[in-house]
């Protein structure tokens, strides 16, 4: 895992962690970070991910908006800044 993305999963721990129950155990957030990481590289669709993470499509489709709202509150002002940049361009 990359020094940048390390950080990020720090940040975003305690917003997309959750917790293991007696029936399953819960997808770690370093996990959850990567699928939306590559969901938003990439573009691809929640059945690659699927066979990329071994993690159901359902569940990817729950995975995706959870971690991207999470990265929006831990990175609005970073954002911000990029939007703003890109649009002075």
């Amino acid at each position: 895992m990359k020094r940048k993305q390390f950080s990020l999963t720090n940040l975003l721990n305690d917003k997309i962690s959750k917790q293991d129950i007696q029936l399953r155990k819960a997808i770690p957030a370093r996990i959850r970070l990567a699928i939306t990481l590559r969901y938003l590289a990439t573009g691809d669709d929640f059945q690659s991910l699927h066979f990329l993470f071994k993690i159901s499509p359902q569940l990817i489709s729950n995975i995706i908006p959870e971690v991207c709202s999470a990265l929006n509150e831990v990175l609005k002002d970073e954002i911000k800044l990029v939007l703003l940049y890109l649009v002075h361009l």
